[in-house]
């Protein structure tokens, strides 16, 4: 209680915490200490707590002064009041216990709860410095693998270009021969062309020279068939000893037919010989082709006869 100046008493604010208790327990009797030692002990108890939160700061030297005067002033006070500030002062006491109850029960637990944070932040080191040393395995590792790498892509890199530049010149060459190829195509063509108008050349002779023969055989065989026929007719005539008509006629007939005959055996003896010099000239033509084909390294299965 304090006093209000009009000779009245004012009651003090009650502290307001959540007990968890029902006030029912008994309240131990608290050593007085001095402002001193209370905040030398409150310091030795919350030894090693950090934050803001985890400090509980000592009571301030005003209000143990108002706590002094209250208690003064209420000694001073009549019989009658001094039972209701008893009263009074013990449910202060009561819920300031409680309250420091629960405030030491409070700290106990941040105690428990730094520890348990110690502890996992001591496991937290533990597990940075173990991948932090693993870490640095691997980027040795690492950086070893890049170098080597490197080194193979530059070894890649040069064999790469060699093999561009072989590539190159194998195009190159390839080309060449390319346009080589061509022209001896070109050149088996042109004399492929030629054997083959030789050849037609001398097929289509050989198909008139024996065409020539065979039309002069035939008219030869007629020839001597008439001959033969007049020869059995003038042998027939002269034995039958008469003058016949017809024997001048077919006597001169005859001469005529010999005649012809003569020249058509020159005629043919001269066809002979030509078509022999013809074949003789296309044995050494194909001889000659032959020859000049094998000297170009081609293979010829046409053997001249």
């Amino acid at each position: 209680m304090s006093h209000n100046g009009r000779g009245r008493f004012r009651p003090l604010g009650q502290i307001r915490v959540n007990l968890k208790s029902g006030g029912t327990e008994k309240i131990p009797k608290l050593a007085s200490t001095s402002s001193v030692n209370t905040k030398a002990n409150l310091e030795q108890d919350n030894q090693g707590i950090l934050g803001n939160a985890l400090s509980v700061p000592p009571p301030k030297e005003k209000e143990k002064k108002e706590e002094k005067v209250k208690v003064q002033s209420a000694k001073s006070d009549s019989g009658s009041s001094t039972k209701s500030l008893e009263s009074e002062y013990k449910k202060e006491l009561q819920e300031a216990k409680a309250k420091e109850k629960d405030l030491l029960k409070q700290i106990a637990e941040l105690k428990k709860l730094i520890e348990e944070l110690q502890k996992q932040i001591k496991e937290r080191d533990e597990t940075i410095a173990s991948l932090k040393s693993e870490l640095k395995t691997q980027e040795e590792n690492l950086s070893g693998e890049i170098n080597k790498e490197k080194a193979e892509h530059e070894v890649t890199k040069q064999s790469l270009q060699g093999a561009r530049s072989e590539i190159d010149d194998l195009r190159a060459q390839i080309e060449q021969l390319r346009k080589e190829n061509q022209e001896q195509i070109d050149g088996l063509k042109k004399e492929v062309l030629i054997d083959i108008r030789f050849r037609h050349m001398h097929i289509s002779l050989n198909l008139e020279r024996q065409q020539q023969l065979e039309e002069l055989t035939k008219e030869l065989s007629r020839i001597q068939e008439e001959c033969d026929a007049l020869r059995m007719k003038l042998k027939a005539s002269k034995s039958k000893g008469g003058n016949c008509p017809n024997c001048q006629d077919m006597t001169a007939k005859l001469e005529k037919f010999n005649a012809s005959i003569k020249d058509k055996d020159l005629t043919i003896k001269e066809l002979k010989s030509l078509c022999a010099r013809f074949e003789k000239q296309l044995t050494q033509q194909d001889h000659l082709l032959k020859q000049w084909a094998e000297s170009k390294g081609q293979k010829v299965n046409y053997n001249p006869k």
